[in-house]
Protein backbone atom coordinates (compact mmCIF):
# COMPACT_ATOMS: atom_id res chain seq x y z
CA UNK A 1 0.00 0.00 0.00
CA UNK A 2 1.12 3.49 -0.83
CA UNK A 3 -0.63 6.43 0.80
CA UNK A 4 -3.38 4.04 1.88
CA UNK A 5 -3.99 2.81 -1.69
CA UNK A 6 -3.48 -0.82 -2.59
CA UNK A 7 -1.59 -1.09 -5.86
CA UNK A 8 -2.92 -3.75 -8.24
CA UNK A 9 -0.94 -5.01 -11.20
CA UNK A 10 2.74 -4.49 -11.64
CA UNK A 11 5.11 -2.12 -13.38
CA UNK A 12 4.27 -2.00 -17.07
CA UNK A 13 5.55 1.13 -18.79
CA UNK A 14 8.60 2.84 -17.34
CA UNK A 15 10.45 6.11 -17.87
CA UNK A 16 13.84 6.86 -16.35
CA UNK A 17 14.87 10.42 -15.53
CA UNK A 18 17.93 11.58 -17.45
CA UNK A 19 19.99 11.75 -14.26
CA UNK A 20 19.03 8.13 -13.59
CA UNK A 21 17.68 8.84 -10.10
CA UNK A 22 13.93 8.49 -10.64
CA UNK A 23 12.09 5.70 -12.40
CA UNK A 24 8.40 6.32 -13.14
CA UNK A 25 6.03 3.46 -13.83
CA UNK A 26 2.35 2.87 -14.54
CA UNK A 27 0.46 -0.31 -13.70
CA UNK A 28 -1.85 -0.83 -16.68
CA UNK A 29 -0.69 -2.72 -19.74
CA UNK A 30 -3.52 -3.67 -22.09
CA UNK A 31 -7.25 -3.52 -21.36
CA UNK A 32 -8.11 -7.17 -22.19
CA UNK A 33 -5.19 -8.40 -20.08
CA UNK A 34 -6.00 -5.95 -17.27
CA UNK A 35 -9.57 -7.29 -17.24
CA UNK A 36 -8.36 -10.90 -17.12
CA UNK A 37 -5.47 -10.62 -14.65
CA UNK A 38 -6.22 -7.47 -12.62
CA UNK A 39 -10.03 -7.02 -12.43
CA UNK A 40 -9.70 -5.01 -9.21
CA UNK A 41 -7.47 -2.49 -11.01
CA UNK A 42 -10.10 -2.17 -13.75
CA UNK A 43 -12.67 -1.30 -11.06
CA UNK A 44 -10.39 1.02 -9.04
CA UNK A 45 -8.06 2.47 -11.70
CA UNK A 46 -4.33 2.21 -12.19
CA UNK A 47 -1.59 4.26 -10.59
CA UNK A 48 1.71 5.90 -11.49
CA UNK A 49 4.56 5.46 -9.04
CA UNK A 50 8.03 6.93 -8.64
CA UNK A 51 10.84 4.58 -7.76
CA UNK A 52 13.94 6.22 -6.34
CA UNK A 53 17.18 4.85 -7.73
CA UNK A 54 20.26 4.85 -5.51
CA UNK A 55 22.95 5.53 -8.09
CA UNK A 56 25.70 5.57 -5.45
CA UNK A 57 25.12 2.27 -3.61
CA UNK A 58 22.66 0.53 -5.91
CA UNK A 59 19.08 -0.35 -5.11
CA UNK A 60 15.54 0.81 -5.75
CA UNK A 61 12.87 2.09 -3.36
CA UNK A 62 9.27 3.11 -4.05
CA UNK A 63 8.84 6.76 -3.11
CA UNK A 64 5.96 6.83 -0.57
CA UNK A 65 5.32 10.54 -1.23
CA UNK A 66 4.56 10.13 -4.95
CA UNK A 67 1.33 8.55 -6.16
CA UNK A 68 -0.88 9.45 -9.11
CA UNK A 69 -4.19 7.67 -8.55
CA UNK A 70 -6.09 7.36 -11.83
CA UNK A 71 -9.02 5.81 -9.96
CA UNK A 72 -10.07 9.30 -8.92
CA UNK A 73 -10.55 10.68 -12.42
CA UNK A 74 -13.80 12.69 -12.90
CA UNK A 75 -15.35 10.27 -15.41
CA UNK A 76 -14.56 7.15 -13.45
CA UNK A 77 -11.53 4.99 -12.88
CA UNK A 78 -8.95 5.23 -15.64
CA UNK A 79 -6.03 3.01 -16.51
CA UNK A 80 -2.84 4.81 -17.47
CA UNK A 81 -0.43 3.07 -19.77
CA UNK A 82 2.07 5.25 -21.61
CA UNK A 83 3.54 8.36 -20.05
CA UNK A 84 5.52 11.24 -21.43
CA UNK A 85 6.71 14.47 -19.90
CA UNK A 86 7.17 16.87 -22.84
CA UNK A 87 10.21 19.06 -22.36
CA UNK A 88 10.94 17.17 -19.18
CA UNK A 89 13.81 15.11 -17.97
CA UNK A 90 12.75 11.60 -18.93
CA UNK A 91 14.11 9.11 -21.38
CA UNK A 92 10.98 9.50 -23.53
CA UNK A 93 12.42 12.79 -24.78
CA UNK A 94 15.69 11.31 -26.04
CA UNK A 95 14.24 10.41 -29.44
CA UNK A 96 13.10 13.99 -30.14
Amino acid sequence: MIQGKRVYGGPQMIQLSLDGKRLYTTTSLYTPWDKQFYPQMVREGSVMLQIDVDTENGGLCVNPDFLVDFGKEPFGPARAHEMRYPGGDCTSDIWI
